[in-house]
C-alpha cells in the first residue's frame, strides 16, 4: 500500500478537522450552539476524507464498506449548514434543530449501505463494473445536488430575514451578515459548478475532467474547514428572537396612545439622547418608554415611515452635523466625532452619511469650507 502527495494532504486535512472540532467545543459562551453544529460537521468532514482515502488504498472488505457509508454524509451538510446559520443569528430555546424528515435522504442512503453489507465484495464489484449501479449513482448525485441547492436557498432566506429584523431591532450593523453572505457566495459558486458538471456529464455526455462528483466530494470538507476556522474569529453576536409571522404583525395604536408614545420618544431622543449609545436596541428603548417592542416598531414604521436602524442613525447623523456646525472637526477627526455621535463603526457611519446626504463626509466638509 502506497500513499501519494494527495493522500498526505488529505491525511493532514483529517487531523486538522479533528483538531478544529475539539477546539470549537472548548470555546465557552461564544456562539456555543452554532459552533457545536460546526464541530459535528468537522467530524463528519474528517470521516468523509478518511473514507475517500482508504476505499481506494486499503484492500480490506471492512474498509470498502466504510467508504460506502462515508457517502451518506453528503446528505448531512445542507441540513447542518442551515442549522448553523439559524443558530448563529437567532436565539431559540431549546436550540433549533431541523425535524427528522430533513434527514430522510441520508436515511435512504444508509439503507443502501446496509444493502451493500449483504453483498460480498466480488459481487458488488461485478455490479459496479458492469454498469448496473449507474442508475443508483445517478440518483445519489442528483439528490446531493438538489439537497445542496434547497438548503442554500433556505439558508439565504433565513439570513435575509435576519438582516431585515436586525434593521428593525438594532441601531447598528453586525459583521456576522458579511460573514454569512461571503459564506453563501462561496457555497453558491461551489453548487453552480457541481450542477453544471452533473448536467454536462449525465445529459450532454461531456464529463468535466477536473470538476465532478469526486472533486466536489473532496472540496466539501475543506469548505467546512474554512467555516470552522472563521468560527474561531467570529465574535459573539447579538441574537434576535425567532418569532412567527403572526407574532411579528404590528399592533394598531389609538390616537391618544400614539400621542403619548410620541412625547416619550421625543423626550428620550432629544433630552436623554439615547441614540448616543452605540449598541442601542429596540427592546432597550421600548423598556425605557414603558411600552412593547411591537408598539414602538409600529410607531416608527407607520408614523415616522422608518425602521429602528434608520430612525436612530438619522438622529446620530444630525448630532454629527451639529458638531461640524460648531467646528468641532477642527479639534477632532471626523471618525472621532462620528463615534461621539453614537455610530459604532466607520463603515456604518459612511453608509448612513452617503444614504442621507448623497455624498461622503469628506466631500461634504470640503463643500462647506468652499461655501
Amino acid at each position: 500500500m502506497t500513499f501519494n502527495l494527495t493522500d498526505i494532504i488529505l491525511l493532514l486535512g483529517i487531523s486538522q478537522g479533528f483538531f478544529l472540532a475539539l477546539s470549537l467545543h472548548l470555546i465557552k459562551n461564544r456562539n456555543k450552539a452554532a459552533n457545536r453544529v460546526i464541530s459535528y460537521l468537522l467530524l463528519i468532514s474528517a470521516l468523509m476524507l478518511f473514507g475517500r482515502i482508504v476505499i481506494f488504498r486499503i484492500p480490506l472488505d471492512w474498509v470498502w464498506r466504510f467508504g460506502v457509508l462515508a457517502d451518506t454524509t453528503i446528505f448531512l451538510f445542507g441540513p447542518f449548514l442551515y442549522t448553523y446559520a439559524r443558530r448563529l443569528v437567532f436565539e431559540e430555546t431549546p436550540a433549533f434543530f431541523l425535524k427528522w424528515f430533513h434527514f430522510i435522504p441520508a436515511g435512504l442512503h444508509l439503507c443502501y449501505y446496509f444493502w451493500a453489507l449483504t453483498l460480498p465484495l466480488s459481487a458488488f464489484n461485478e455490479l459496479y463494473f458492469s454498469g448496473k449501479l449507474n442508475l443508483m449513482f445517478f440518483i445519489v448525485e442528483a439528490a446531493g445536488v438538489v439537497s445542496f441547492i434547497y438548503y442554500w436557498v433556505s439558508t439565504f432566506r433565513i439570513v435575509r430575514r435576519y438582516a431585515k429584523l436586525e434593521e428593525k431591532t438594532l441601531s447598528f450593523r453586525q459583521n456576522v451578515l458579511n460573514y454569512l453572505y461571503v459564506l453563501l457566495g462561496i457555497l453558491g459558486v461551489f453548487i453552480a459548478l457541481w450542477t453544471v458538471s452533473f448536467v454536462s456529464a449525465n445529459f450532454l455526455l461531456k464529463p468535466f475532467t477536473y470538476i465532478n462528483y469526486t472533486t466536489m466530494w473532496i472540496s466539501t470538507p475543506f469548505f467546512i474547514y474554512i467555516i470552522g476556522y472563521f468560527s474561531f474569529r467570529q465574535p459573539d453576536i447579538f441574537k434576535l428572537p425567532h418569532t412567527s409571522k403572526k407574532k411579528q404583525e404590528s399592533e394598531r395604536l389609538k390616537p391618544e396612545q400614539i400621542q403619548k408614545l410620541q412625547k416619550r420618544l421625543h423626550y428620550f431622543m432629544m433630552e436623554e439622547k439615547v441614540f448616543l449609545k452605540p449598541d442601542l436596541t429596540l427592546q432597550e428603548l421600548a423598556t425605557k418608554m414603558d411600552t412593547t417592542t411591537n408598539n414602538l416598531s409600529w410607531l416608527l414604521n407607520q408614523v415616522h415611515q422608518s425602521t429602528f436602524y434608520e430612525y436612530i442613525n438619522k438622529h446620530r447623523l444630525e448630532e454629527f452635523l451639529l458638531k461640524l456646525k460648531e467646528d468641532e472637526h477642527n479639534k477632532h477627526t471626523l471618525l472621532a466625532l462620528a463615534m461621539d455621535s453614537g455610530f459604532n463603526t466607520k463603515s456604518t457611519f459612511n453608509r448612513v452619511f452617503k444614504s442621507l446626504m448623497g455624498t461622503t463626509p469628506t466631500q461634504y466638509l470640503k463643500s462647506r469650507s468652499v461655501a
